[in-house]
């Protein structure tokens, strides 16, 4: 195993392993909301990336270096060896743990350590693999680029504000998303079959065996101020036949306007 080898093992540990845990800790801790998450995941992915980098790449590459000093793995019972022999130098790892006093976290860090390890050690071996087939194979190594790029896209594209209502959600008077709400609360609530309270959302739902599907419509009446026609429309997808009924609204008042049949 060559010196290049390791280090670029550890480079795809690290870059893979911390992009993974800034994923994870971005949900566990419910901050990654839907126009942050991709800002937060890599934060946390940088943050995992430089406390793993020390650890990794000097006493990791060293440790994997005398191992390679002794055992070779050349055959399947030396691989193995090779492999268990870094698991048992990443157990130092635990000493992260002593300021916390805890058995449990003590463990918890020395198989973590053990585990990155051996993750370390398969890793290098992969590489020392593909790599003997040519040059090519080092292209591994842009696969972290590639993945810190697709999470830095999600984010930009999550960042973008959502588009504004046409039929002026953002009116401080009787709005839109107010008529839609009024109207679908007198039909039941969302979840328990009711009518969807946002337009261009289609709810699925199955009554007596048959596939329906619910949807809400609205639209400004020609010439009125802060007056709509709600439209809910219910398909029914087994009989291929839709029904609608349109309510005209205006401040919390409604009345039948319109029912129809395809």
């Amino acid at each position: 195993m060559s010196i290049g080898h390791k280090f670029g093992a550890g480079f795809l540990l690290v870059s893979m392993f911390s992009l993974c845990m800034g994923f994870y800790y971005s949900d566990f801790f419910g901050i990654g909301t839907v126009n942050q998450l991709g800002s937060i995941w890599m934060s946390g992915a940088f943050v995992f990336a430089i406390y793993m980098s020390p650890f990794i790449f000097i006493y990791g590459i060293l440790i994997s270096w005398l191992i390679t000093r002794k055992v070779q793995p050349v055959d399947s019972e030396k691989i193995g060896l090779y492999i268990a022999l870094h698991g048992l130098g990443g157990l130092p790892f635990a000493v992260l743990s002593l300021s916390s006093q805890s058995s449990a976290a003590f463990l918890f860090t020395a198989g973590l350590g053990a585990f990155l390890a051996i993750l370390f050690a398969l890793i290098e071996l992969g590489l020392s693999y593909i790599t003997k087939r040519g040059r090519i194979g080092w292209l591994v190594l842009s696969v972290p680029f590639i993945a810190y790029l697709t999470v830095y896209i999600i984010g930009q594209v999550q960042s973008v504000p959502p588009p504004i209502d046409k039929v002026g959600d953002v009116d401080p008077g009787y709005s839109a998303r107010e008529a839609v709400a009024f109207v679908t609360q007198q039909h039941g609530k969302e979840e328990n079959g009711g009518f969807p309270e946002k337009t261009n959302k289609v709810v699925e739902w199955e009554l007596f065996g048959e596939h329906l599907t619910r949807e809400t419509v609205i639209e400004n009446v020609p010439g009125e101020k802060e007056t709509y026609y709600v439209t809910l429309v219910e398909k029914n997808l087994d009989r291929q036949e839709v029904y609608k009924t349109t309510y005209l609204t205006k401040e919390n008042e409604m009345m039948l306007h319109n029912r129809v049949n395809e």
